[in-house]
């Protein structure tokens, strides 16, 4: 069996209907396409993973080395891992944005850079600011960020002269109160 195609019961833990492939009335064997294909790139990198399915937004990464993060410092933590994401449904490609884990806000911690393409195919690298007064330590295997699966919604590009009427119109900046 390839990871590409898993029984929907081995693939499927969040009680949610398997996607069923095949004409109305004709059954088929429900599978269910793996959205996430990791290739692990060093010794102790560890997979993404998802604590609650069905209702976990994102996949947690875990840091592949040790760093100290210097106060006001920003680093560029290891992961160990690349990636390629697709729809389970569609195999549409999809991007990922990485963001702030709520345990590594609330020591002042916070992810600064986030959009992994969905070409991008090398290491993901998470750019972390330790916005505090005093240096903080990320241990080796200690969770440090989430990858949220995104949709890729660009297109074509066209210069007009001018846009559509809307309600907000150019209000910006505090225009719609505190």
């Amino acid at each position: 069996m390839t990871l590409e195609a898993l029984p929907a019961a081995v693939a499927d833990r969040s009680g949610a209907k398997p996607f069923r492939a095949g004409k109305r009335g004709q059954r088929r064997s429900a599978t269910i396409r793996v959205m996430l294909r990791v290739k692990l790139l060093e010794p102790g990198a560890r997979l993404p993973e998802v604590a609650h399915p069905g209702e976990d937004l994102g996949y947690d990464l875990f840091a592949l080395e040790g760093v100290v993060l210097a106060a006001h410092g920003t680093a560029r933590v290891r992961t160990g891992i690349a990636v390629e994401a697709r729809h389970p449904e569609t195999g549409e490609a999809l991007g990922l944005l990485v963001r702030d884990r709520s345990s590594m806000a609330a020591r002042g911690i916070a992810t600064t850079g986030g959009v992994i393409d969905a070409g991008y195919r090398g290491e993901i690298l998470v750019v972390m600011t330790n916005v505090g007064d005093a240096e903080q330590e990320l241990r080796a295997g200690e969770k440090i960020a989430q990858m949220i699966p995104v949709p890729v919604l660009t297109g074509a590009v066209q210069a007009v002269e001018c846009l559509e009427e809307s309600a907000r119109a150019a209000k910006g900046f505090g225009s719609s109160g505190r």
